[in-house]
C-alpha cells in the first residue's frame, strides 16, 4: 500500500511525462493505421496423388512415397514457371519473382493435402492467384512428370477447396494487439523516465528528507494560501482562514516549548526566522508567528530590514501587541549599533522576532543569526536540496541553535516519510 501511495503522488506530480508518451503512443498507432496497407491472404487446399511408377522400388510405393512427393511439389511454388504460368492466366502486371514473393505453400502434417496461400492487398486477387495456382499446378507437374500426354492417368492435383474472398483473413497484427503494445510501451517508458527524473531529482520532495538535510525538527507547515499570495495580509488571512490560523497556534506552542527547554536564553529570547531564498516565505512566518503569539496574550516585537531607515509603529493586537520595526541593512555590519537598536526593541517584549533577509543572498542574514538566541529555518516544499544544505550548513557554522525547520506552501501525505503532494 505504501508503494501505491508513493507512486500515485509521483504520478501525480509527473503527470505530463505520463501524457506526453500517451500522446505519442496514439499518434505512432494513428499513422501505423494511416501509412500500412492491409494485406490479405487467401489459400486454396490441394490433394496430391503419386503417379503409377511401376519401377519404383516397393518401399516407396507406399504412403510414404506420397508424402515425399508433396514435399517435393511444394517447393514448385518457389518456380518462375509456374508464377509466369498464373501470370498469363490472370493477365497479372507482375514479374514472377514478385509474384514467387507473395506466394507460399505448406503441407499438413501427416497426409498429402498441400496448403497454398497468396498475400495481396486485394482480397479478391489474392482468392483468384490462390485458385489459379491450383488449376495450373496439375498440368505443371504432369509436365514435369512426363505425362502431360498420357489420358490413361488420371491428374495428379485435385483442388480440395477453392479459395474465397469472403474467408480471405488479413495478415499482420490485428489493430487492438497494436494500440495495446503501443499502450503499454508508452507505460514502461514513462515510468522509466519518471524514474530517473526522482532518482536524480535535486528537490526535497518529503518532510523525512528536510529532516535528514537540515538535521532539525519540522516544527510547522503552511499550505499554499491563494488569499496569502494576492495580498500578503496575514492579519486577514489569520483572521478569515482557521486552518491557517490553527497551524499558525500550533507552530506558536511548538517554539514556546523548545524554548522552554533550552538554557542560557536572553530575556526576552530572540528568534530570528530565516529562509534559504527570498521567497520561500521567511517573512509570511514570522509575521505568522508573531501574530499566534500576540493571539496568546504575549507581547511581540517584529523586527524587519529593508532599505527604508528605521521607524517603529505600532499595530493592533489580539489579546497582547504586536510592534514591527523597519531597520536598515547598514547598522547591521556595525555590531555596536545594531545590539543597541536591538536591546530597544527587547523592552517591554515577550519575544523579539528577527525577519530576516535571504541566508544565500544576503550577508546580513548571518549577522542576524550570529545574534539570534535561536533560529527558526523556512523552507519551501518545493526547494532544492542545494539551498537548503546551504542554509543548514551556514547556521551550523555560526553556531547559533536551530530551533526547527517551517515548511512553507506544503501539502503533506499519508505516507510514511511525509512525502509532498
Amino acid at each position: 500500500m505504501e508503494l501505491l501511495k508513493r507512486w500515485w503522488i509521483v504520478s501525480r506530480r509527473r503527470w505530463l511525462v505520463l501524457a506526453v508518451c500517451l500522446v505519442v503512443a496514439l499518434v505512432g498507432v494513428s499513422a501505423y493505421n494511416v501509412t500500412v496497407h492491409t494485406q490479405y491472404t487467401a489459400s486454396t487446399q490441394l490433394f496430391l496423388r503419386a503417379p503409377d511408377v511401376k519401377t519404383s522400388a516397393g518401399a516407396y510405393q507406399g504412403d510414404l512415397f506420397s508424402r515425399q512427393r508433396v514435399q517435393t511439389y511444394s517447393k514448385m511454388f518457389q518456380s518462375d514457371d509456374l508464377a509466369q504460368r498464373v501470370i498469363d492466366r490472370l493477365g497479372l502486371k507482375l514479374t514472377p519473382q514478385q509474384l514467387v514473393s507473395q506466394v507460399s505453400a505448406s503441407t499438413v502434417k501427416d497426409t498429402v493435402l498441400m496448403v497454398v496461400s497468396v498475400t495481396d492487398p486485394s482480397r479478391e486477387r489474392a482468392a483468384n492467384i490462390a485458385n489459379a495456382y491450383g488449376d495450373v499446378l496439375d498440368s505443371y507437374v504432369a509436365k514435369i512428370e512426363y505425362i502431360d500426354n498420357n489420358p490413361d492417368i488420371p491428374p495428379l492435383v485435385q483442388v480440395v477447396t477453392r479459395a474465397n474472398p469472403a474467408t480471405a483473413v488479413p495478415t499482420g497484427y490485428p489493430l487492438w494487439l497494436i494500440s495495446a503494445a503501443a499502450l503499454v510501451g508508452a507505460l514502461v517508458v514513462a515510468l522509466a523516465l519518471i524514474w530517473l527524473l526522482e532518482r536524480f531529482d535535486t528537490k526535497v520532495r518529503s518532510r523525512r528528507a528536510v529532516e535528514a538535510i537540515t538535521g532539525s525538527t519540522v516544527i510547522g507547515q503552511f499550505a499554499r494560501n491563494k488569499v496569502l499570495s494576492r495580498n500578503a495580509d496575514v492579519d486577514a488571512v489569520f483572521d478569515a482562514d482557521e486552518n491557517f490560523r490553527q497551524a499558525a497556534l500550533r507552530l506558536s506552542i511548538n517554539v514556546d516549548s523548545i524554548l522552554h527547554r533550552l538554557p542560557d536564553l536572553s530575556k526576552p529570547p530572540v528568534l530570528a526566522v530565516v529562509a534559504p531564498r527570498h521567497g520561500d516565505g521567511a517573512t509570511m512566518v514570522s509575521r505568522t508567528l508573531g501574530r499566534a503569539f500576540a493571539e496568546r496574550g504575549r507581547s511581540v516585537v517584529e523586527m524587519q530590514f529593508g532599505s527604508e531607515s528605521e521607524l517603529s509603529e505600532p499595530q493592533h493586537a489580539h489579546a497582547g501587541s504586536i510592534t514591527i520595526t523597519t531597520v536598515g541593512l547598514t547598522p547591521l555590519l556595525t555590531a555596536k549599533a545594531f545590539d543597541y537598536r536591538l536591546d530597544a526593541a527587547k523592552e517591554g517584549a515577550d519575544i523579539v522576532i528577527l525577519d530576516s533577509p535571504a541566508f544565500t543572498e544576503s550577508v546580513e542574514a548571518q549577522v542576524l543569526v550570529g545574534a539570534a538566541d535561536v533560529v527558526v529555518q523556512v523552507v519551501d516544499a518545493d526547494a532544492s536540496t542545494h539551498s537548503l544544505t546551504e542554509i543548514a550548513d551556514g547556521t551550523r557554522v555560526i553556531g547559533t541553535p536551530v530551533l526547527g525547520v517551517v515548511v512553507n506552501f506544503a501539502r503533506h501525505s499519508t505516507t510514511v516519510d511525509g512525502r509532498y503532494l
